[in-house]
């Protein structure tokens, strides 16, 4: 894949997550998992905000918006299996995207090394990657543990 194709995938992935993680945070009650999905919501809506500002990315209305993702990619599927009463279940999942999307971030910064974007791309993914990757690192938590009772 492309730079371009990469960024435009993590834009995607970065909208989808946060209605994902927006709405599954309003329906959890277990206070550890909601503050996760919280943290994941602030990340993407900070990534994206910036990438707005720094004028790399521009405000659509959901007119505009794009075909959701692939199901091993996005988070449509997972919203209409979501279980508010064992969240948990989707960590293997969300994992999976997490991964993804990290991924994703690594290698357009690892591109703009190479001169391939504008700076300020690098600098908003340098800004919100360690919130990212404290996510990534709960899911995989959440996911071990899921194998452990299984």
């Amino acid at each position: 894949m492309s730079a371009f194709d990469d960024a435009q995938l993590l834009i995607r992935m970065l909208r989808e997550g946060r209605e994902y993680y927006a709405f599954a945070c309003d329906e959890i009650r277990d206070p550890e998992i909601a503050s996760v999905f919280a943290l994941a919501v602030r990340s993407r809506r900070d990534l994206l905000d910036d990438l707005v500002a720094t004028r790399l990315l521009f405000q659509t209305s959901p007119a505009h918006a794009v075909r959701s993702l692939a199901p091993n990619l996005g988070y449509e599927e997972l919203r209409h299996q979501f279980d508010p009463r064992h969240p948990q279940v989707q960590a293997v999942a969300l994992h999976e995207r997490e991964r993804r999307v990290i991924g994703l971030m690594h290698d357009l910064f690892e591109n703009e090394a190479e001169g391939d974007h504008s700076p300020r791309l690098r600098a908003a993914i340098k800004k919100h990657y360690a919130h990212f990757v404290e996510v990534e690192d709960c899911l995989g938590r959440w996911t071990s543990q899921q194998h452990m009772v299984v």
